[in-house]
């Protein structure tokens, strides 16, 4: 079957594997997805590190804030995040992801905090790792970090994180398509990561993004039947927590 859409492991194939972790990243690679998704954090030490949440509390053993811990004291920490067979599982470096990354295959980015010395982090450790800019795509909530990774990573795409708002008075959402478009030309970006809301979306806000030339990405769809719905709407890419399952469902590889 002709390939539709590229999908993207969230925090790696984290419904069968801890999130965020190795194990969960070398389960895409396995799997042969079209990518994986991250999100990074910097230590106290300079080190970028692959966890969601800006402190250890809810995937972790025990409780460390990211940013004012080392990293030593942030590998201490077991991840394994009630996932018994993973115990010992620890937090990954950005670095130690990027090298297990396959040629071809798609690294969703996300830069949790609104602070550019991320960005110039993650730029040393790309080229380090001798990763080609087209494999990544650096997604951010933050209007500042998407314009501004065009300064550090001039070649590699950005995506605005978005989620949709509901007007309570007359039902409509923002953005609208005129309000995205106009944002991604400010921001400079490539296009837009939203949340999988399907009340807000359409074919039509779709195909006018995709018109006006921007990239469609949508997060977090577990579901075959809300995928397939995606899928007719025309989206790039869908970033699922079981990316290989709805893949192989959908499109048979």
């Amino acid at each position: 079957m002709t390939k539709q859409v590229e999908w993207i492991s969230h925090k790696g194939e984290s419904l069968d594997a801890p999130e965020n972790t190795m194990s969960a990243f070398q389960l895409a690679m396995k799997r042969d997805t079209d990518g994986i998704e991250t999100d990074i954090h910097l230590t106290a030490d300079g080190i970028l590190v692959c966890i969601h949440d800006n402190d250890t509390g809810r995937v972790g053993d025990r409780n460390l804030h990211i940013e004012t811990s080392t990293f030593a004291e942030i590998e201490t920490v077991d991840v394994s995040n009630g996932k018994p067979e993973f115990k010992g599982e620890k937090i990954p470096t950005f670095r130690s992801v990027l090298e297990i990354l396959k040629p071809g295959k798609l690294f969703y980015v996300e830069v949790k905090e609104n602070d550019e010395r991320v960005l110039s982090a993650m730029r040393r450790e790309i080229d380090a790792a001798k990763v080609p800019h087209e494999q990544i795509v650096m997604i951010s909530f933050h209007k500042a970090i998407v314009t501004a990774s065009k300064h550090y990573m001039p070649d590699i795409k950005t995506l605005w994180l978005t989620c949709f708002e509901e007007n309570k008075t007359d039902g409509s959402f923002s953005p609208t398509p005129e309000e995205t478009i106009a944002f991604l030309k400010s921001a400079k970006a490539d296009g837009i990561d939203a949340c999988a809301l399907e009340k807000a979306f359409s074919t039509k806000y779709i195909k006018a993004l995709k018109d006006a030339g921007f990239l469609v990405a949508i997060w977090t769809v577990d579901q075959e039947d809300a995928a397939r719905r995606y899928l007719e709407y025309g989206v790039d890419s869908i970033t699922s927590n079981c990316a290989a399952k709805l893949c192989n469902a959908i499109e048979g590889r």
